[in-house]
């Protein structure tokens, strides 16, 4: 009895987590990218006309971990690469075109102090939509800078990553290449000047989350630090939560493994 109301319970929260996923909107990444201040701090204006889906694989456990805008993630679970997809209304708008992907942190080396920001965690060109994959983003290029993972310093309160996707201007290959190099430091970056130099445009679609250092508190106070997320603004929990319960609260969860146990009986 108690397998089949482990695997009910599983069950459930799957369709729970599917449920929270669909909720997503452009309005409310645009939203949560106002209230974490990534609008004015990274960017001037943002309009997302699609969703961008970031997921990282977490290298202890393997569980996958969807990002959601301004949830919280540890170290560990971001030290691996993610894998990114674009999703929009209109599959047929996205199938032909190419982007650009970029990750920054504008909170380098502390919330409280910029001198270093940006930092660039990321620069990609060349990517395109594999249809047969569900939107994922495969690139046909080597990267301009390689993904490397958040390490926010001891002591600081949790950095901003911002994640932000672009329609490759044609000529991005040639001027790109001519400011940003595997040479060229990672502190200090623009993103903004980069994109009126190289022709960017403004982002398609974004995604942001934080990160903070093992002896994080999770807290975000003084001057120019980001505000905190929390569940009923983003949607996630704690970061030391588990994949589980980012997706549905500990009161849900405990709900719904009664109920599971509830109807295994009568199985």
């Amino acid at each position: 009895m108690l397998r089949s109301a482990v695997f009910i319970f599983l069950a459930l929260t799957r369709c729970i987590a599917a449920q929270n996923d669909t909720n997503l909107t452009t309005s409310s990444v645009q939203e949560a990218f106002s209230n974490a201040k990534i609008v004015p701090d990274v960017l001037p204006s943002f309009q997302p006309t699609a969703l961008l889906n970031v997921t990282f694989t977490d290298q202890a456990t393997g569980a996958l971990l969807s990002v959601s805008p301004g949830m919280n993630l540890t170290m560990e679970q971001t030290m691996l690469e993610p894998t990114f997809a674009v999703t929009a209304n209109s599959s047929d708008s996205l199938a032909e075109q190419i982007f650009v992907l970029a990750i920054v942190d504008p909170d380098a080396p502390t919330p409280q102090n910029t001198s270093i920001s940006q930092f660039r965690h990321m620069l990609a060109g060349d990517l395109h939509v594999n249809a047969s994959s569900g939107g994922a983003l495969v690139n046909s290029s080597a990267a301009l800078t390689d993904f490397v993972n958040p390490t926010p310093p001891a002591g600081s309160d949790p950095h901003r990553y911002v994640i932000l996707l672009f329609t490759q201007p044609p000529t991005f290959n040639v001027t790109a290449s001519t400011l940003v190099n595997a040479s060229t430091p990672r502190t200090n970056f623009n993103l903004t000047a980069f994109g009126q130099a190289v022709g960017l445009g403004s982002p398609v679609a974004g995604n942001f989350f934080f990160t903070g250092p093992s002896d994080s508190t999770g807290t975000t106070s003084g001057s120019g630090s980001a505000p905190a997320p929390t569940t009923s603004d983003t949607g996630s929990s704690s970061s030391g939560a588990s994949a589980v319960e980012k997706l549905v609260p500990v009161g849900g969860i405990w709900t719904v493994f009664m109920g599971a146990i509830a109807i295994s009986y009568f199985l």
